[in-house]
């Protein structure tokens, strides 16, 4: 805004004496309203105290005018685009929430294992003729599951811990081939809850990943098929 400089020299009484009759005024009002009661204070002191033989000009007091409205409209756009923000995020959590119990694919750079096998999966952009599913362990070690040569395109894997020795815990994932290709690995999981974290985010959990989010779920495989016998 354009304040007056000769607002400095009498400013502090009318502000000190308008805070001093209306309690609420320090600190009571949000929002377009509080700017609104600023703005206005400062006007009445810019008419008060400007010099009788140089007023303000009328077009000083419209610019002023003019950068309150865009101050006020700036404001009321971000409280409706955080509204609409909020909204879309409910709205996808109880899209999502329906989902629950389904098979999803997970991007992700580690996996959890217990005792049941953990189906993955890949793509290759190029065939290799040496492929490995490198895990690592909190310990540190390293160990390789062969996958040998792969044509380009989807490569599934599966991990079973008994078999391969590997104690319960958390595991980083990497795939390792010949040609050096970067290569983003996948968990295939079921969806066991969907909610919205303490940031606003909606937060997945996923089995044998945790939790993710929207954006890291690639692929939804849907409910695994449940035969219910007929009954006559």
């Amino acid at each position: 805004m354009l304040i007056d400089k000769s607002l400095h020299r009498n400013a502090t009484a009318p502000a000190n004496q308008n805070s001093a009759a209306d309690p609420g005024a320090a600190g009571g009002n949000n929002g377009n309203s509080s700017i609104s009661d600023m703005f206005t204070t400062l006007l009445a002191a810019q008419i008060q105290n400007q010099d009788p033989l140089a007023p303000m000009e009328a077009g000083q007091f419209v610019t002023q005018f003019a950068q309150l409205s865009q101050v006020e409209a700036m404001q009321s756009m971000a409280s409706i685009n955080a509204a609409a923000a909020a909204m879309q995020e409910s709205m996808l959590v109880v899209t999502l929430g329906s989902q629950v119990g389904s098979q999803v694919m997970v991007a992700t750079d580690s996996v959890a294992l217990g005792d049941q096998p953990v189906k993955g999966g890949f793509v290759l952009n190029d065939s290799a003729s040496d492929t490995k599913l490198v895990l690592t362990g909190p310990d540190g070690v390293e160990h390789p599951i062969d996958l040998g040569p792969q044509e380009a395109g989807e490569v599934d894997f599966d991990i079973d811990p008994e078999k391969l020795g590997l104690p319960p815990g958390n595991y980083s994932m990497r795939v390792d081939t010949n040609t050096g290709e970067t290569v983003r690995t996948e968990i295939q999981g079921e969806l066991q809850s969907v909610r919205l974290g303490a940031d606003g985010q909606v937060v997945l959990s996923v089995a044998g990943v945790g939790d993710v989010t929207a954006a890291d779920i690639s692929r939804f495989l849907g409910r695994p098929d449940s035969h219910v016998p007929f009954l006559s």
